[in-house]
């Protein structure tokens, strides 16, 4: 029975044609992988909120406190000349002008809408009087039709002794007379709300007439509904005014019948327009320019004993000698805040997705926005020098990036000047530390102080350009000024430098510097797998090579790629003889094993790893590549060996895959996708760049249609680019060589150098994916 020696796929794509199309659907990355996740980010986001405008706050509201009806224990004077507005005259003076707005009209559509029903249905009912068989007369008794219609309306005997010698005056006969009076009694007795212009009208106007008779009648109703504001008072004369409107060809009964029609309906269109009065009347209000009153330097404002007015509490509150309305001073402080964190949210979703949805790093911009502004609250009017505003730019910038710490810093510093809780001079000082602290930021180390003393420099610089520019010149006040900024400055920089282990302990988050030292070559587990598994050490090398690039080309964490890739196969060394990498020629055990065996020796490198790490203390961030570089991935060579064995194809494929987890993160998938390359591209002789970039395709492919990154943000476009970027690397490692002549034989020879390392003599360069703990290349 033959089996097919390449890992089972979803669906498997690998030929060149369309390695780069993208699939119909990317996997669903959830931003939050469980529910608990999200409920610690949204309750950090919560906390941090609140303890932000708390910090902000506090100070204002619990200094001093003057309410309307206290009595002042001291007298309160001008600390400082200011000219102030006199609220209760710029009030009298806003009322004043609301008062003299005229009220502003709008049409009532309802009403207008309510006199088109009602004359659509009077037009209605002059249909309807003709189908009861009342008929237009004859165009020769049109202006006769008051006549005719006066006496359809006579008693019997009044119209029997009139009926002939009318029937001639009105050019009709006797007979016609009598049936349009029994037509005309019949509609009144069946419908007896019908009026008499309506029966004049009816007489008049033609039944084949009547439908252009009404859009004359609706056209002139809405041309009179438009200017209903200006018809007279008494309604009696309306009917005057709506003739105007009415062809003048008509006959005067008809235009006076029509218009009565029209003015039956009408009702008063125009009423007041409330919001519009106050919108008026509001910018009449904010057209008055406010009443200035000039306060001096140690003018009283309230003596001892006097007791608090409306009118001198506003003016304490202006002058910021009481802050006394609590409430609305947080609740418009926070809607502040909440308007600054917005900005600052939107900034991070379109740049840095990945620090805006981290419970760890809203906590630490949080974290350092509240102890800048509690400090500034404390201190920042005896010692400003020491608000911490440039530390937390720095530590931003180690821990988040220089975006976000610009993002954070120039938000924290907004509201430190709008707050004034430190003078103008001193933030400035320290918004150019910070500004420094960003853009002179380096990742090694031992520049960290240079940075700091920069930040110093920056800050003192700052304060003295700033002093002069507000006109405080004098040269005692700038050298004194200057020597506290920069001592100022220093200390700032030593306490964001030494903060930083601490933070990392508390938040879980690695600095360059930590990523630096745990892949340096002299630390204890590295040297430990470098003696018992050197063939893993350097699988393990050659894996954080292609990773760093794939990293690099997507904007991943390179450092903690690096990281990861050193000490995601550290359990090797526990059993290294078990992994052909360390086998080194001699006899492979698993040539001798069940499948069964063979995987759980093979499985055991993913326990022994995390039981090192934790052994060694390696941050959880690392110790995360070690299970996740594989994922739920099948260890295809001992599955395929199980099929042959047992000559079939059921045996359960889920007993030959590692448990998991999948990658969580761009930076674990990367590392998985070298891993496997290397593995791949190793097993392979002297291939050339299409073979290796084919065989690469498949494996992206294989583990993209198994969901492997279903748990990633790592997204297929990114898929391709970290391919082109392994592809590079290995071209970079295995250009051609020159080859030198023998100085025996005169023929060409090879240096030793010359050979692609990890070249081997096993398979052919058309290869279908190992598992990289297999003990052997399957090679098709």
């Amino acid at each position: 029975m033959a089996i097919n020696n390449s890992e089972p796929a979803k669906s498997q794509n690998p030929t060149n044609e369309n390695k780069d199309t993208q699939p119909a659907h990317e996997p669903h990355h959830d931003l939050f992988p469980t529910e608990r996740s999200f409920f610690n980010w949204l309750t950090v986001c919560a906390v941090g909120f609140a303890s932000l405008v708390f910090a902000l706050s506090a100070h204002h509201i619990y200094n001093n406190q003057f309410r309307v009806g206290d009595v002042a224990d001291h007298d309160l004077v001008a600390s400082h000349a200011s000219l102030v507005i006199d609220e209760a005259a710029t009030r009298a003076a806003k009322d004043k002008a609301r008062q003299s707005v005229m009220p502003v009209f709008k049409t009532n559509k309802d009403a207008d809408e309510k006199t088109k029903h009602g004359i659509t249905d009077l037009l209605n009912g002059i249909n309807k009087i003709q189908a009861a068989g009342l008929v237009a007369i004859s165009a020769k008794s049109v202006n006769s039709v008051l006549e005719y219609q006066s006496l359809l309306n006579e008693t019997d005997a009044v119209f029997a002794a009139k009926a002939k010698a009318a029937a001639e005056h009105l050019n009709t006969t006797e007979s016609e007379l009598s049936t349009q009076r029994d037509s005309l009694k019949k509609i009144k007795s069946e419908n007896p709300s019908v009026k008499p212009f309506q029966v004049t009208i009816a007489l008049v106007v033609p039944g084949n007439e009547l439908a252009q008779y009404e859009s004359v009648v609706q056209n002139a109703a809405t041309r009179i509904l438009r200017i209903f504001h200006r018809l007279p008072e008494n309604p009696s004369a309306w009917t005057d005014t709506a003739i105007e409107f009415l062809p003048d060809d008509w006959s005067p009964p008809l235009r006076q019948a029509s218009a009565q029609l029209i003015c039956s309906q009408l009702e008063p269109n125009m009423e007041v327009d409330l919001a519009a009065t106050e919108s008026k009347a509001t910018t009449n209000a904010d057209a008055v320019k406010p009443v200035m009153k000039q306060i001096t330097v140690g003018e009283l404002i309230v003596k001892k004993n006097t007791t608090i007015t409306p009118e001198t509490a506003e003016l304490l509150q202006v002058m910021g000698i009481s802050e006394m309305n609590r409430w609305p001073f947080v609740i418009g402080l926070g809607l502040s805040l909440a308007a600054a964190v917005s900005l600052v949210a939107l900034f991070l979703f379109a740049l840095e997705q990945k620090h805006l949805f981290s419970t760890a790093s809203v906590g630490l911009m949080y974290t350092v926005s509240v102890v800048v502004f509690a400090v500034s609250a404390l201190w920042g009017k005896s010692c400003p020098q020491i608000v911490p505003l440039s530390a937390a730019a720095l530590i931003l910038t180690i821990f988040l990036g220089q975006r976000v710490a610009a993002a954070v810093t120039v938000t924290v510093a907004i509201f430190l000047g709008v707050d004034g809780l430190i003078d103008m001079s001193n933030l400035v000082a320290l918004a150019t530390a910070a500004g420094a602290a960003i853009g002179f930021y380096s990742k090694k180390r031992h520049a960290l102080m240079s940075t700091g003393l920069i930040m110093a420099l920056a800050q003192g610089l700052g304060f003295v350009v700033a002093s002069v520019v507000l006109g405080n010149a004098s040269p005692t006040f700038l050298i004194r000024g200057l020597t506290y900024e920069f001592f100022g400055g220093i200390i700032l920089a030593i306490v964001s430098i030494g903060s930083l282990p601490f933070l990392e302990s508390i938040f879980g988050m690695l600095t360059p510097f930590r990523l630096a030292e745990l892949t340096d070559a002299d630390q204890p587990l590295l040297r430990k797998l470098e003696e018992n598994a050197p063939g893993t050490y350097q699988h393990s090398l050659a894996v954080a090579n292609l990773a760093e690039a794939g990293a690099r080309d997507i904007g991943a964490d390179v450092n903690l790629v690096r990281a990861g890739a050193f000490y995601h196969d550290v359990g090797k060394m526990v059993r290294p003889k078990y992994f052909i990498e360390n086998q080194l020629g001699d006899k492979n055990p698993h040539d001798s094993m069940s499948p069964e065996d063979s995987r759980d020796r093979v499985l055991a490198h993913v326990t022994d790893g995390i039981a090192l790490a934790h052994e060694y203390g390696l941050p959880k961030a690392v110790q995360d590549f070690i299970p996740m570089h594989q994922g739920t991935s099948l260890m295809a060579y001992f599955y395929h060996k199980a099929c042959l064995r047992d000559g079939t194809d059921k045996v359960d494929a889920n007993f030959y895959r590692y448990p998991g987890p999948k990658p969580q993160s761009k930076e674990t998938s990367i590392v998985m996708l070298a891993d496997v390359s290397e593995a791949v591209t190793h097993s392979m002789k002297d291939p050339s760049q299409e073979e290796v970039e084919e065989a690469m395709t498949k494996v992206f492919q294989n583990r993209w249609d198994d969901g492997q990154f279903s748990e990633s943000t790592l997204t297929y476009a990114e898929l391709q680019r970290v391919k082109k970027a392994f592809v590079h690397v290995w071209r970079t490692l295995h250009h051609e060589r020159l080859k030198y002549p023998s100085t025996t034989t005169g023929r060409m020879a090879v240096p030793p150098e010359a050979v692609p390392a990890g070249t081997t003599t096993l398979g052919s360069p058309t290869v279908t994916e190992p598992n990289p703990e297999s003990t052997k290349s399957e090679t098709t």
